[in-house]
């Protein structure tokens, strides 16, 4: 496939190299044990490679190996935060969706793995695995078959209600919250859905980015006002 879009190429980079840094780890951690899901990560690596057309695979290879070399050799892996990681589920997200969208049927098993990869990562990297579920279940729609459900979440929180306060004052459109994410527009079109801890699944957007710092900014509030009720009790 060749793409025009160069911010869906970018976040593939990016998710491709988040995903080398989560086998290094792995590998790190889990030594042998971890050859079967290193094996998966690099093999859906270079398919993802060849299906957005990106350059340099070669060299990406090489980095792969390298980079896992390196950790085993050091013990040690770089961290990824936290929205490093998102970025890397995201770009698997879109990856699959693309996938579907292009390929429908002929693409229910790498699909499939991609959700099994979604999952693993959510779980390695202790991501939030409601979140992680529901993109699975997303994913499963689109493609034409089944996956459970994740759970419902409770009425709309004040994370929610002011997180939309915020997106409202930066321009982004609120459609109410679906399966537990709080749907985002801009133009008419679908770029964020944000779950109760504040991980996204997105479209790349200068204003998404704006609002993901806001988000932190809440969350860094909040974290403030719990210590000090703290210190006062």
């Amino acid at each position: 496939m060749i793409s025009n879009d160069r911010q869906d190429k970018l976040l593939m980079e990016t998710c491709i190299k988040h995903l080398t840094q989560y086998a290094a780890m792995i590998k790190t951690n889990q030594g042998a044990q971890s050859d079967e899901s290193i094996g998966r990560l690099r093999k859906m690596i270079g398919e993802m490679e060849a299906y957005w057309n990106l350059n340099n695979k070669k060299d990406r290879e090489e980095q792969f190996d390298k980079t896992l070399r390196r950790a085993v050799q050091t013990g040690r892996t770089n961290r990824v935060s936290e929205e490093q990681k998102i970025a890397a589920v995201n770009g698997l997200y879109r990856y699959a969706s693309e996938m579907v969208s292009a390929q429908g049927a002929e693409a229910a098993d790498r699909v499939k793995e991609v959700q099994a990869v979604i999952k693993e990562l959510a779980d390695g990297w202790d991501m939030d695995k409601v979140w992680a579920a529901h993109l699975c279940f997303l994913i499963g729609s689109m493609a034409g078959y089944k996956e459970p459900p994740p759970s419902e979440t409770r009425e709309e929180s004040r994370f929610f209600k002011d997180i939309s306060a915020v997106a409202e004052k930066m321009g982004f459109e609120v459609k109410g919250v679906e399966n537990g994410l709080l749907q985002l527009y801009l133009e008419g079109s679908r770029v964020a859905e944000v779950n109760e801890s504040g991980s996204m699944v997105y479209r790349p957007n200068p204003n998404v980015f704006k609002l993901m710092d806001e988000i932190e900014a809440w969350k860094s509030r909040e974290e403030n006002l719990h210590m000090q009720d703290g210190l006062q009790m």
